[in-house]
């Protein structure tokens, strides 16, 4: 049976519990005070959301990860390394940054040590929303270098 892991993360309505696994099958779960549950399969390329049972339709197009809630579109597009943006609807809600521990090989939580800066104006959805396309998807991109060592590293292993 696999072990459950978890922490707290500080977040703008109060704090969010993060709980996750890592084998055999990895799975993130987003929860907190006034916020739906949303559980996440991560995968830069392939990931999965779903909020309180139900599942959100999630699309990539280049450096954007899209998810689509009701009438809320959600993007979360690399700005560049180790950074992104996080928009609802083409507002800008938070800014996310990333670890150089987020692209180590064989990590499979792209976004677990992302910090995320929240703007004003957002409610418990785009926080829970938010947060799990960080956890899911990763916080930008790990920069040319960093890439290119990744490449060999899992090329020769």
């Amino acid at each position: 049976m696999p072990k459950l892991q978890q922490r707290v993360i500080d977040g703008p309505f109060g704090p969010i519990q993060l709980s996750h696994d890592r084998w055999p099958s990895v799975v993130a779960r987003i929860q907190g005070a006034g916020m739906p549950t949303v559980t996440v399969v991560p995968d830069r390329d392939h990931g999965a959301l779903n909020i309180n049972g139900h599942t959100i339709p999630t699309s990539r197009k280049s450096r954007t990860r899209n998810a689509v809630l009701g009438d809320r579109t959600y993007e979360l597009r690399s700005t560049g390394l180790r950074r992104a943006e996080l928009r609802r609807n083409g507002t800008l809600i938070a800014h996310a940054h990333g670890s150089f521990r987020s692209y180590a090989p064989g990590r499979t939580i792209p976004g677990l040590d992302a910090r995320i800066t929240w703007s004003q104006g957002i409610d418990p959805t785009d926080v829970a929303v938010g947060q799990a396309m960080v956890v899911g998807f990763g916080a930008g991109a790990p920069g040319a270098v960093l890439r290119t060592v990744l490449f060999w590293v899992d090329n020769l292993t």
